[in-house]
């Protein structure tokens, strides 16, 4: 019996070994491993200081950003103020030269004649003399049958289509065909005409209203002559 103890025993320590043959112990301990990366990650990161050349670059490159935005900035200010300086200077040229022009805008060449039916209508001048603005008138005959004038039919218009009122003085009632001048006024308050800058003057014989005496353009004076 002890023989076969012996031999159960060899047998079972030969299995044994033949088993754990291909395992080997490990060539460093794991728990040591981890302990050592531990250290290491917790170890300070050597210190590298920033070179103050690059610092001083940087500033630099930041500063003349800024200023080339600034001066960008404050050069198209100037360029907006000049062009609203110009369109301030022009307007006041604008509204200087509109004072600056003259009261009467347009100048005629006198006399001003229109002819019909033998008789000539002729405003040799206008002026201002006191509120009223005159008309010196002339007219003239020559036909061979005489004309009569009613001149509450004198009509007057400015040029914006308005009618005017007038008073004739010394222009005949009845105008004989004997191809002399007779010269008479037409008065015409100034204060009708503040807006106006011509006027125009109709004139026909009475009863039959054939003549068609119409001049037109006559020039409004604003200033009293001396």
């Amino acid at each position: 019996m002890s023989g076969a103890g012996t031999a159960s025993a060899y047998f079972a320590f030969k299995a044994g070994y033949e088993s754990l043959k291909g395992v080997n112990q490990p060539t460093a301990n794991p728990a040591k491993k981890l302990i050592n990366n531990a250290k290491l990650s917790n170890q300070p990161k050597e210190f590298i200081p920033i070179n103050e050349k690059t610092i001083l670059v940087k500033v630099y490159d930041h500063i003349n950003k800024k200023g080339n935005s600034d001066a960008k900035k404050t050069e198209a200010e100037e360029k907006k103020l000049d062009k609203t300086s110009d369109k301030e200077e022009k307007k006041t040229t604008e509204l200087t030269d509109k004072k600056t022009e003259p009261t009467s805008e347009k100048v005629a060449n006198f006399p001003l004649t229109i002819q019909d039916g033998g008789v000539t209508l002729a405003v040799t001048e206008t002026k201002k003399e006191g509120e009223d603005l005159l008309l010196s008138i002339k007219l003239k005959n020559e036909g061979t049958e005489t004309v009569k004038f009613l001149y509450s039919f004198l009509e007057i218009k400015d040029d914006q289509g308005r009618s005017l009122s007038a008073v004739a003085e010394g222009l005949p009632e009845e105008l004989p065909p004997n191809k002399e001048d007779f010269q008479g006024t037409v008065k015409i308050p100034s204060v009708l005409m503040s807006k106006a800058q011509t006027i125009s003057i109709n004139l026909t014989d009475y009863p039959q209203q054939k003549l068609k005496l119409n001049l037109a353009e006559i020039p409004v004076i604003r200033e009293n002559k001396p």
